[in-house]
């Protein structure tokens, strides 16, 4: 009975001195866990609310009605709303539009704030990249696209084109699917620049790794056949 005695008085000696301490720490870890659910919530309403405000423009994209579409998204953009991602996404889509128009200079601004705005999600940061290029192959600028489809293959490229690891189910994929593509206009846009050795090597490569590809890969062996 004294050792039960002596244990109580020590366990509330114990609360006396550091029971606020324990019920304060508790505290701060409630408020903690509470504050990263709410935190997970809230941005899960903010991206629920960012798509549907370029919703319109897709409803109308995919309708065919592409400039209604471009209306739409521009008038999105143009109010501050939209940011990150969906700001990323309209833009995107508004650049393809404006690039069929033939407004490339338009087209490199909406492609560059998509760029800015995509972070790590491949498909849409690589689609801009990929826009970019094409934009300045239109405008004759061959060295500034050459730049942006380097540093697109380099950064989505995986493919190897070892045969052995392919059939194996060993070879890494490519993260987007227009590589193939992009390679193919870097061996056009070296041929503009005059580098033919450059040229020949990444028709080469294309072939190795992409052989797969008939439309690309026959286009590759016409232009090898041309040297």
């Amino acid at each position: 009975m004294a050792n039960e005695s002596n244990n109580n008085q020590s366990l509330r000696a114990f609360f006396v001195q550091h029971g606020t301490k324990i019920v304060v720490a508790f505290v701060v870890l409630f408020a903690l866990v509470a504050g990263i659910v709410q935190y997970k919530e809230a941005r899960k309403v903010a991206a629920a609310e960012q798509s549907e405000l370029i919703g319109m423009g897709l409803t109308y994209l995919y309708a065919g009605e592409k400039d209604s579409a471009l209306v739409e998204f521009e008038n999105k953009i143009a109010s501050g709303k939209l940011e990150g991602l969906a700001l990323a996404k309209a833009a995107l889509f508004a650049g393809n539009i404006k690039f069929e128009k033939k407004d490339y200079d338009g087209a490199a601004l909406l492609f560059q704030t998509t760029l800015d705005n995509a972070g790590s999600v491949a498909l849409v940061r690589s689609a801009a990249m990929h826009g970019l290029a094409a934009v300045k192959m239109e405008k004759g600028d061959f060295s500034a696209a050459a730049n942006f489809l380097e540093k697109y293959i380099a950064e989505y490229g995986k493919r190897t084109g070892d045969k052995e690891d392919r059939f194996q189910k060993d070879e890494p994929a490519d993260e987007v699917p227009m590589v193939a593509d992009a390679m193919w206009k870097l061996t056009l846009v070296y041929q503009q620049l005059g580098a033919s050795d450059k040229a020949k090597a990444t028709a080469e490569k294309l072939l190795h790794v992409y052989g797969d590809n008939r439309g690309l890969s026959d286009k590759a062996r016409k232009f090898l056949a041309t040297l």
